[in-house]
C-alpha cells in the first residue's frame, strides 16, 4: 500500500475501503513496525492501529493474537545496540501501551494475558539496551519512554496488585540509576514520571514502601553519588535519577486529578532531590 491509500483512509474516517479487509491491512500495519520510514512506522502505523482500537473494530480474539506476536517481538534483536532492530521492539511496546489503554476503558483482556503483558513489559524494561530517543532521518526509536507509556497503562489497570505496582517502581529505578552509558534528554523522564503517578494514584503501596523507594535513589549499588561529576558515566547517571525526581515533584504539583497524600508524596520527593548530592 502507499501512503495516499493510508491518507486516504484516514479523511475517510478509517474506514476500511472496498475489496480490503481489516485483518488483511493489520498485518501491513504490523509490517511497518520495523520500517526504517518514520511516516510507515509512526504516522501510518501506529495511528491507524490505534484508531481502529478506539473504535472497537477487533474482537478479543483478534486482539489476543496480536499481542502475542507484540509480546514475541520484544526478544527480537534484544541486547543490540544502534541497530535498526530498536524499532520493532520500541513500537511494538507502544501497540501494547494502546491495547492495554483500550482495556482499561472497556475490558478486553483476560487477567492472564495482562500480566503475560506486564511481565513481558518488566523484563524488556530491564534487558532493552538501546538508548536512542530520536535517530536522524530515521525517527523515533524512543524505547524507553515507550515502555513508560506502557508502565503507564499497566499502573492503572484492575488486574495489577501492590506487589506487581512496587515492581514497576523498581524496574524504572534500577533502569535509571545504572543507566550509565547514556544521558536521557528526549522527555524520558517525564514520561516515567507520568506513569510513576498513576502507580501512586492506586493507592496500594503503603507511604513507607514509597519513601524507601525514593530514597533508593540516594544509594547506587549500597553507595552513594560522591564524586559522580568527577566520572562521565555516573555523571549521566546522576543527571538522570535527578531530573526524575524533579519531573515526579514537578507532576505532584500540578497534577489536576485526585491523589491520595498528595502532601506527603510532595514531602517525601522534594526530599529525596535535598539529598541527592554528588558531594
Amino acid at each position: 500500500m502507499d501512503k495516499d491509500f493510508w491518507a486516504s483512509l484516514a479523511r475517510n474516517d478509517y474506514k476500511i475501503p472496498s475489496g480490503h479487509t481489516l485483518g488483511e491491512l493489520t498485518e501491513i500495519l504490523f509490517g511497518y513496525l520495523s520500517s526504517t520510514d518514520p511516516e510507515l512506522r509512526d504516522k501510518i502505523g501506529y495511528d491507524v492501529y490505534a484508531n481502529w482500537l478506539e473504535r472497537e473494530m477487533y474482537t478479543k480474539e483478534e486482539i489476543s493474537a496480536h499481542v502475542e506476536e507484540l509480546l514475541a517481538a520484544l526478544a527480537k534483536g534484544i541486547g543490540e545496540t544502534e541497530s535498526d532492530s530498536v524499532f520493532l521492539r520500541a513500537f511494538s511496546v507502544l501497540f501494547l501501551a494502546e491495547i492495554v489503554y483500550s482495556d482499561n476503558r472497556k475490558p478486553l483482556l483476560e487477567k492472564e494475558q495482562v500480566q503475560a503483558i506486564f511481565e513481558k513489559g518488566i523484563s524488556y524494561l530491564h534487558t532493552e539496551k538501546d538508548p536512542r530517543g530520536h535517530v536522524p532521518v530515521k525517527g523515533w526509536a524512543h524505547a524507553l519512554a515507550h515502555t513508560a507509556d506502557l508502565m503507564l497503562e499497566l499502573g492503572r489497570n484492575r488486574h495489577l496488585n501492590e506487589s506487581d505496582l512496587q515492581e514497576i517502581l523498581n524496574g524504572i529505578s534500577t533502569k535509571m540509576v545504572h543507566a550509565t552509558n547514556h544521558l536521557y534528554m528526549h522527555g524520558e523522564d517525564e514520561r516515567l514520571a507520568r506513569a510513576i503517578m498513576e502507580v501512586l494514584r492506586r493507592d496500594l503501596i503503603p507511604l513507607r514502601k514509597v519513601e524507601l523507594w525514593a530514597k533508593s535513589f540516594l544509594q547506587p549499588d549500597g553507595g552513594d553519588w560522591k564524586g559522580a561529576l568527577e566520572e562521565e558515566g555516573r555523571t549521566r547517571a546522576f543527571h538522570n535519577i535527578r531530573n526524575l525526581l524533579r519531573s515526579i515533584y514537578l507532576e505532584l504539583v500540578a497534577d489536576q486529578e485526585e491523589m491520595p497524600d498528595r502532601e506527603t508524596l510532595k514531602k517525601i520527593f522534594f526530599s529525596a532531590l535535598q539529598d541527592l548530592r554528588p558531594y
